[in-house]
């Protein structure tokens, strides 16, 4: 494994960690975390992937340009990629800044196909990168976490090809 690759591991994992958390408080209704964390999964795993892609990535740089770095993994990814991400994940920075910050008289649009959205983006991420090694999303789903699989697996239709993608399949134990 090269540094790019374990850089990209380290960012995946990082953006998992949220992506968990955001599954987590949408299925308790808990909308305002829930936005922000989705947000942060999103872009920390679009850092992970242009980390992979683009030996020039700088993830401080980028900031927290989501529409920016979703035109970057066009132009970087090889072969073309097909992801998209709902402008509402982005659309005035809402779910990144009028979630944390009250007073701001936007408010915080929620979709109720938000958690479909989501896992749809997550999967179509991961799937832009070839290495996938040791990741904390290859643990949860050989089953190593059963509370974290039982929260990834909840609804979730991207479960069978992220599976499939990643050559990984339950360990029962």
């Amino acid at each position: 494994m090269d540094a790019r690759e374990e850089d990209y591991i380290v960012w995946q994992n990082r953006a998992f960690g949220f992506y968990l958390a955001s599954r987590l408080l949408i299925r308790y209704s808990l909308l305002r975390p829930a936005t922000f964390s989705a947000n942060q999964a999103i872009e920390l795993l679009m850092k992970a992937t242009l980390i992979y892609w683009d030996r020039s990535f700088k993830p401080r740089e980028a900031g927290h340009g989501i529409a920016k770095m979703l035109r970057m993994i066009k132009n970087k990814v090889k072969p073309n990629p097909t992801v998209a991400v709902p402008s509402y994940f982005f659309h005035e920075r809402r779910y990144l800044i009028n979630t944390r910050y009250p007073g701001t008289g936007q408010g915080v649009p929620v979709p109720w196909s938000i958690l479909h959205d989501l896992d749809r983006v997550f999967a179509d991420l991961v799937r832009l990168v070839p290495f996938q090694f040791n990741s904390d999303l290859i643990h949860v789903l050989r089953g190593r976490n059963k509370y974290f699989l039982r929260f990834l697996r909840h609804g979730n239709r991207q479960m069978r090809p992220l599976r499939k993608f990643l050559k990984t399949q339950l360990r029962v134990s």
